[in-house]
């Protein structure tokens, strides 16, 4: 992510000419330590948000998000100082990642004075430092720092405030020529490593677009440059940064893999014009990467953690009918058991007390002879008996392990069906909703309630689909949408589609009265193939026939169905 200098200038003129002498009317300050400041400014009310957790980040939101009943000690020290103030200017610091709002400010006793809010954008040093402009002493900090913490720089009240401490690069807003700088390095650099330490504000994706610019290898040692190459790393350079310290920017999103993945300030001439997209504000822009990063991050990390358990469970079952087939296996092979019991019934005579074993002639095999191992603790009749109870307990025993290895495998097919719901969910909300139905079917503890957020009912959220010849298809997302289509949704005339053999999302193709068409069938078939875990194959089977020859299956297990009077079609996707 590029929250360099340049963005940073750019975010500042931006706020400068939406809020400049404008009024500070409210500051809210969340459990994260996210500060929003209502600012009226021109007619409006701006909503400005800093935040220096996670992702540090500063742009007017459109959010509002709820503070605690109790603001925390910071946030009410800056309402004491800022509240109903005016703001002055909005300057960054040289070209760095530090944004000073500049006030006027008022105390009790109606004298003024100035104050700053200063916003430190700097990974995980990022703080909200307000200073009195007079003295450049600190009053407080939204983090503050001592010697434990940091033995380059304390941030504390009634310590003087110093840009220098952290930003001693050069501003390449102000610098005219760089090839002295070139010239005069003495350390063994490359080229990318010589503009990061250099010049403050510049950022890798800079450093990207400069080498695009020149095409000049950043990973070569600047002590080679011929002086051709420097001259022409001075002009980019140089043409870059005027037009940044003109303020000629041209916000862009940068996408990779059709996802937003980036952003910049500048038309990045080293980007596909596919892959970029200008927009009008970089406020706004930053709102959204944000949102939609976090968004990701929180689905990735939710789905994550929600694989890995239900991935354990599967396991576990597996391993579970694993064990059980082996003793099925041995329960099939009961018949042998009653074999031993009714030859040695036919054989009491020849069986001495004590006896290890009897050879007696066997009459189901052409009275071929046969060894039969004896309990020397039992008598004939004794152990005839105990082979009979063996034989009868294992042929209830396979009529039982049978229905359990049935039970087995519809939980293995019920948990894979949510894999695949896991991979279709779009938003946090989607795998929450696949948390609270593997409480509810007991694989997982259920949660505390105080930490649930109430949420819309999503069975309805299914994907809808119109065909080019008008026919509607409805496509579940998940289990409870599948469920809700299925068995409630559609009517008894309507197609129903379904991958042969593996999870997949329910298709229904509405009966609209008409005969369904060829294209529909077909499409419909190829949405089923491809909301399902046999999407990247080729060839794929999917089932269809009319929604009355589908049940609920057996296993009451959610998404899971029984159908009959079904037709194949293969198609590709």
């Amino acid at each position: 992510m590029s929250l360099d200098g340049t963005v940073v200038k750019h975010l500042v003129y931006e706020i400068n000419n939406r809020v400049n002498g404008g009024r500070i009317d409210k500051i809210y300050q969340n459990e994260s330590n996210d500060l929003l400041i209502n600012i009226r400014a021109n007619g409006k009310r701006e909503r400005l948000f800093i935040s220096i957790s996670g992702s540090p980040r500063m742009y007017f939101s459109e959010e509002i998000f709820d503070s605690p009943q109790n603001p925390p000690a910071f946030c009410m020290l800056l309402r004491k100082h800022l509240e109903n103030n005016q703001i002055l200017s909005v300057k960054q610091y040289k070209m760095d990642r530090i944004v000073e709002i500049h006030v006027k400010s008022r105390d009790e006793l109606g004298l003024y004075s100035e104050k700053s809010l200063i916003i430190e954008l700097m990974g995980k040093h990022s703080n909200v430092i307000l200073i009195d402009n007079e003295s450049k002493k600190i009053i407080d900090s939204l983090k503050r720092v001592n010697f434990n913490l940091s033995s380059v720089r304390e941030i504390l009240p009634g310590l003087v405030y110093n840009e220098e401490d952290i930003s001693q690069g050069y501003n390449p807003c102000e610098t005219k020529t760089i090839i002295k700088l070139i010239k005069d390095c003495e350390e063994n650099l490359n080229l990318k490593s010589f503009f990061l330490k250099t010049f403050t504000g510049i950022s890798p994706q800079m450093c990207e677009e400069i080498e695009y610019r020149t095409n000049i290898d950043f990973k070569k040692n600047i002590l080679s440059l011929n002086d051709e190459e420097i001259d022409n790393l001075n002009k980019v350079f140089v043409d870059i940064f005027e037009n940044v310290k003109e303020n000629k920017f041209l916000p862009i999103k940068i996408y990779r893999e059709e996802i937003f993945k980036d952003f910049y300030s500048i038309d990045l001439k080293s980007l596909s014009e596919k892959d970029k997209v200008i927009t009008d504000s970089i406020s706004s822009l930053l709102e959204e990467f944000y949102n939609s990063k976090f968004l990701r991050d929180s689905l990735g990390s939710k789905s994550k953690e929600l694989r890995k358990a239900v991935k354990k469970h599967i396991d576990k079952i597996n391993r579970k009918i694993s064990n059980q087939s082996n003793e099925l296996n041995l329960a099939l092979n009961r018949e042998k058991y009653k074999v031993y019991a009714d030859l040695i019934s036919s054989n009491f005579h020849r069986i001495k007390k004590g006896s290890n074993n009897v050879i007696v002639e066997n009459f189901y095999n052409e009275m071929e002879e046969i060894e039969i191992p004896l309990d020397s603790k039992l008598d004939g009749p004794g152990n005839a008996s105990k082979y009979y109870k063996k034989y009868s307990k294992l042929k209830n025993a396979a009529v039982y392990l049978e229905e359990q290895i049935n039970i087995g495998k519809s939980e293995v097919d019920y948990l894979e069906s949510i894999l695949l719901n896991i991979d279709f969910a779009e938003t946090p909300d989607d795998v929450d909703d696949l948390y609270e139905e593997l409480e509810k079917e007991g694989y997982l503890k259920k949660r505390n309630k105080n930490n649930k957020k109430k949420r819309k009912d999503s069975q309805e959220n299914y994907i809808k689909i119109k065909t080019e010849d008008g026919f509607d298809i409805y496509i579940g997302r998940n289990n409870r949408q599948n469920d809700y289509l299925t068995l409630k949704k559609a009517k008894k005339n309507d197609l129903w589609f379904h991958v042969k053999d593996a999870p997949g999302s329910h298709v229904i193709l509405k009966n609209d009265n008409r005969d369904f068409s060829n294209g529909a069938m077909m499409t419909a078939a190829k949405l089923a193939a491809k909301y399902s875990s046999l999407s990247k194959s080729q060839n794929i089977p999917v089932d269809y026939t009319f929604k009355m020859n589908v049940k609920r299956h057996p296993a009451k297990k959610p998404g899971l169905v029984s159908y009959t009077n079904y037709k194949t079609i293969n198609v590709s996707i």
